[in-house]
């Protein structure tokens, strides 16, 4: 008999919830139900806890539903990109360096006799100056422009003209310039003074929704520019030990924030008719304190862009990585190792049924002398770091130099 009662009662409960679920207009009540039976009588009490829900039940989704239905109209939106995906063999120049007519067409030359079909320039550096006369009133509006490509529109028919495919790099959240300007949109201390990390940098705050803003309008200004890639670098928390002194919002973690940041941006800048790159630290792959401290998951990220580009620099990596002393000493395999983590990573997220971008991975154009042992990076280190990322089956990556001096032998056609 008691069962019965608890099934009619149930009965009655459901059908009332579904009653008030079809009224649309009205906010929805729902009911908190504890069945209780107690040991003196066998009765059963039922205690009831009202609550109150103003969103209607088909808008409370799950992340993974979510992040599905981000997906979906991701991919819904890559379909009707109209550019054509390249294989992307690239290298990085500083604004100041493209803005020189003197010191950007000897290097231009060379990029013309060899494989390179691609430049990754500064938009945003990581001082926070816009290099150029951007497009957009946005951005303007934070007079954060300082040009140091004097005449992008030549500079980018140029390009255009020989093939060259244009990436725009965009320093995101390190930024001396913004943050002084408006302190609202800084990272602050407990004590309310600016954060800075351990090289003096300031850095702007991923939980404020002008700076995603300021983020997406760049993004618009450079499409608007013609340049076929945004690449968002320093997409990330600070991972400098003064981080303890910084308190966020409880409400969202940082990798949290940093991927809903992602989502938001690709599902507008897709629709710019631009791809999407973020650069991500190689150790990321498969360190889960490493994501959490930075607000960078690697598959999670993946999903939300074009491109992901990891910076496996083999003098990055600590010794014994990948079982090698002195990752900087071997190359190929250093760089074969990181990216064969990045394959099995990825794999084993790896959902059918959600949109993945691609890795294109940064490698060493540069001689890492300050490490205790190092190894001068040549021709012959250039190409045994291409060849570990066409052994790991990938067909695209780029060059780093900070000040954009390469081994034009390593790029023969």
């Amino acid at each position: 008999m008691r069962r019965y009662f608890r099934i009619f009662i149930s009965i009655v409960l459901m059908l009332d919830a579904l009653f008030l679920c079809s009224c649309s207009n009205q906010q929805i009540i729902n009911y908190g139900v504890e069945v209780v039976e107690t040991e003196q009588n066998n009765a059963i009490e039922f205690s009831f806890e009202k609550k109150v829900d103003s969103k209607p039940k088909s808008q409370v989704v799950t992340k993974k539903d979510r992040d599905f239905q981000i997906s979906e109209n991701i991919k819904q939106l890559i379909n009707e990109r109209k550019r054509s995906e390249r294989e992307i063999k690239g290298i990085y120049l500083p604004a100041y360096v493209v803005g020189k007519e003197e010191r950007f067409n000897p290097i231009f030359d060379n990029i013309k006799k060899s494989c390179i079909n691609a430049i990754v320039v500064d938009v945003k550096d990581e001082i926070g100056r816009i290099t150029f006369n951007i497009d957009n009133e946005f951005v303007k509006s934070k007079k954060t422009i300082e040009p140091q490509i004097k005449d992008i529109d030549a500079f980018v028919k140029l390009c255009k003209e020989n093939d060259i495919y244009l990436i725009a790099r965009v320093s995101s959240f390190l930024d001396n310039y913004l943050t002084k300007l408006d302190s609202s949109l800084a990272i602050h201390r407990k004590d309310g003074k600016y954060y800075r990390d351990n090289t003096g940098y300031y850095w702007l705050n991923p939980y404020n929704e002008d700076v995603k803003e300021y983020l997406i309008e760049i993004g618009r200004g450079c499409a608007k520019a013609g340049f076929d890639e945004v690449q968002y670098d320093y997409f990330r928390f600070s991972a400098d030990s003064g981080m303890r002194n910084v308190v966020f919002p409880d409400d969202k973690s940082k990798i949290e924030v940093i991927t809903e940041l992602a989502q938001d941006i690709y599902q507008e800048l897709i629709k710019e008719n631009i791809f999407v790159s973020i650069d991500v630290f190689g150790a990321i792959m498969n360190s889960y304190k490493d994501q959490n401290s930075i607000g960078q998951e690697y598959t999670t990220l993946l999903k939300n862009v074009d491109y992901l580009c990891p910076m496996v620099y083999p003098s990055h990596y600590a010794n014994k990585t990948f079982g090698l002393d002195v990752p900087d000493l071997k190359p190929y395999e250093a760089v074969k190792g990181a990216l064969d983590t990045s394959r099995n990573t990825v794999e084993k997220t790896r959902d059918e049924t959600m949109h993945y971008g691609k890795v294109r991975p940064w490698l060493q154009g540069f001689t890492a002398n300050y490490l205790t042992e190092y190894k001068t990076y040549d021709v012959a280190e250039y190409i045994e770091q291409i060849k570990a990322v066409e052994d790991s089956g990938i067909n695209e990556w780029l060059f780093w130099h900070p000040g954009g001096v390469y081994k034009w032998d390593a790029f023969v056609e």
